[in-house]
């Protein structure tokens, strides 16, 4: 049996770390089973959650408590604190190596070298070969490794978080600099440190748009309250957040959403954070079935683009490129690929320029003149070969409020008329005056149904459809019926008048960016994207019934889990509700459960349950319960009523077809929605 570990433990020290289809789901649990490699018995032990330099560690094996000291992956080390690890077969001993330090640990022995000279490792916890799951792993006790090599390591009893940090610094000063180009904001410490940011766009729940930046293990000096009102920056504000461990907290209040750059001067010790766009995606989609480059920005773009032979160039101008690749391969249709690259500004723009160019290179039988390029809020479409949306620009003003505005060639006529009994508004405009792709616009918000543009129905008129969600109604704002510009504005008197719309819901789709969660065996889903689906769709919902609501992620990109819970802190949201997928080693685990905290005061066990109420009866699924979770950071750091909802498993066979169903997901989303009105209607607002 030792020598089969043995050999397991070669090929694993060779593997860089990967996450099985549940291993992820160890984030969501307080134990977990383990087999010392040594005794091979069976232990339960305590999760660790690991944040480092203020960003969560996801592994395939989670940090864990092994006789009251925290155990590691060795993969941990060596990928996010630079030391490289060789491995002694004949001595089983693992060698951590940096320019300054070689630290070897032997398994199962107290005994540790540093440069050679002997120590004894705290409490006598070795370094170890832990096997769950049919993995075996070798874990390294983490603080005197870290601290080895040279990081600080804190301790979040609350929820079993280990923090590992740069040595702890000081704020000594924090201005602001409006004269170049680009707004900064300067901080100046005593040394090195690192940070982590995110935005919050409150302005579209009624609140603030606010950058915030966190300065893990650093104490700040003195608290800063700055009304800068500066071209887009408004205030600056810093506090010492948390004492243990430290952290400091700056706000940035800005006028709109704006992407940002951070980066750190050693020779000046200042943290510099510059307030600059970014492109931080590039990808290639379907929309109303046209060949589509998506291009994501970090805040609304300002672009150039240039249409040469064979190929469109778009340049997005004072930006910086976050997007890994290089190019995208189409190699069918009229897209041949996409390039991507940091410009270096040619004679057309200034030397200093930031521009990031995007090239859509176009298959031999394209045309640039069939490209049409449109923008929405931080996000550049460029349609390949079509032009749905050419002349048509449906926008919400407010959860209630909407316009609609279709913008012809020339002046003309158009024709309008109502069908109570269908609550569809009709408009006919002479072909001669535009020109319209044939399509259907499924909007589906809390205003409008859809839009659907006929070319077939007449030789002379474009015939558009515009079906209207119940209680809403229509005026038209256009000048007269002989117009070039021919504008509908629409609102909701149910959605206005509704007992919610003053309530705030946050939802958490989970996972995200490079934390996938779960994965489904068969499928090959991915947690992250499953959960995000459903949470988009419950937004329409409860937007529909007049609820405010505001998710912490509404792409593929990670939150942290301290930052999901303070975003829901800030805008002062009514209730989280965090959105999950269940996993487990056994295939035969099915149904649905909902996770709390326990015993704060905030009612999450009468949320939990009226929640898991609503899973089991809406899904006609299995009940599995509700569950206490008190070490979870997203709902015991929230100060609303939150809960953790757990859909289904993603690694049953039956459960994991129907997470697959578009249908399914809608009765997901559906039976949440009772869920959260029945916990308003008899809790909160009764």
């Amino acid at each position: 049996m030792k020598k089969i570990i043995s050999l397991i433990l070669v090929i694993v020290l060779m593997m860089s770390m990967t996450i099985n289809g549940f291993a992820a789901k160890k984030f969501e649990k307080d134990t977990l089973s383990i087999i010392d490699g040594a005794t091979n018995k069976q232990y339960d032990v305590y999760t660790v959650n690991l944040i480092m330099e203020g960003r969560d560690i996801i592994s395939d094996v989670p940090g864990m408590l092994f006789n009251d000291r925290t155990l590691v992956p060795i993969r941990f080390i060596s990928e996010n604190l630079g030391a490289k690890v060789s491995w002694n077969q004949e001595r089983k001993e693992a060698t951590l190596k940096t320019e300054s330090k070689e630290i070897v640990l032997k398994i199962d022995s107290p005994k540790v070298l540093v440069n050679g000279k002997q120590h004894i490792l705290p409490d006598n916890v070795p370094a170890k070969l832990i096997g769950y799951e049919d993995n075996f792993r070798t874990m390294v006790p983490l603080r005197f490794v870290s601290e080895q090599l040279g990081m600080e390591v804190g301790w979040i009893g609350d929820t079993m978080t280990a923090t590992i940090d740069k040595p702890l610094q000081r704020i000594k000063n924090i201005t602001y600099n409006g004269s170049d180009k680009f707004p900064e904001i300067i901080i100046k410490t005593t040394g090195e440190v690192a940070t982590t940011s995110f935005f919050l766009n409150g302005s579209a729940v009624g609140g603030e748009d606010r950058l915030v930046v966190d300065i893990p293990n650093s104490i700040l000096d003195n608290s800063v309250n700055l009304d800068i009102y500066d071209r887009e920056v408004k205030s600056i504000n810093a506090l010492q957040f948390e004492e243990n461990p430290y952290k400091t907290r700056i706000f940035i209040d800005v006028d709109r959403k704006k992407g940002h750059e951070i980066v750190y001067d050693d020779d000046k010790k200042e943290l510099r954070i510059k307030l600059i766009n970014s492109v931080k995606n590039v990808k290639v989609d379907k929309i109303y079935n046209v060949d589509t480059v998506v291009i994501q920005t970090a805040e609304e773009p300002t672009y150039n683009v240039m249409f040469l032979n064979g190929k469109v160039v778009v340049d997005v101008l004072d930006s910086l490129l976050k997007f890994d690749k290089e190019a995208i391969d189409i190699g069918e249709g009229p897209l041949k690929g996409v390039r991507v690259s940091q410009f270096s500004p040619d004679h057309n723009y200034e030397p200093n320029d930031k521009i990031s160019r995007v090239v859509v290179d176009l298959a031999d039988n394209a045309s640039p003149d069939n490209v049409y390029i449109e923008h929405a809020e931080n996000k550049i479409f460029v349609f390949v070969a079509g032009k749905p949306l050419d002349g048509i620009d449906y926008y919400k003003e407010d959860i209630d409020l909407a316009k609609l505005e279709i913008t012809a060639n020339k002046e003309g006529i158009y024709l309008k008329s109502y069908n109570k009994a269908k609550n569809e508004l009709n408009l006919r405009i002479l072909k001669d005056n535009i020109v319209l792709d044939p399509l259907k616009i499924d909007i589906d918000d809390s205003i409008v149904k859809y839009i659907n543009v006929d070319d077939k129905s007449s030789s002379e008129y474009y015939n558009i459809d515009i079906k209207l969600a119940e209680d809403t109604k229509f005026q038209d704002y256009s000048n007269n019926n002989v117009t070039d510009k021919i504008v509908f504005g629409f609102i909701n008197n149910k959605v206005k008048e509704s007992r919610f719309k003053d309530r705030l819901i946050v939802i958490d789709p989970g996972h995200g960016g490079y934390d996938s969660g779960a994965k489904s065996p068969n499928l090959k889903m991915k947690e992250k994207d499953v959960v995000l689906d459903v949470s988009l769709k419950l937004k329409k919902l409860l937007e529909n019934e007049g609820f405010k609501v505001y998710m912490t992620r509404d792409d593929d990109n990670y939150i942290g889990l301290y930052d999901r819970a303070t975003i829901a802190n800030e805008l002062g949201a009514d209730v989280f509700v965090s959105v999950h997928a269940n996993a487990h080693s056994r295939s035969s685990a099915k149904g649905v459960e909902v996770l709390y905290y326990p015993n704060d005061g905030r009612g999450n066990k009468t949320f939990s349950r009226i929640m898991q109420n609503a899973l089991v009866r809406g899904l006609n699924a299995i009940d599995r319960g509700i569950i206490q979770r008190p070490k979870l950071v997203v709902t015991r750091e929230t100060k609303m009523p939150a809960v953790l909802l757990e859909l289904g498993f993603l690694t049953n066979p039956t459960e994991e077809k129907l997470l697959s169903q578009k249908d399914y997901r809608q009765k997901c989303a559906e039976a949440t929605l009772k869920g959260i009105i029945e916990y308003f209607d008899t809790v909160l607002v009764k």
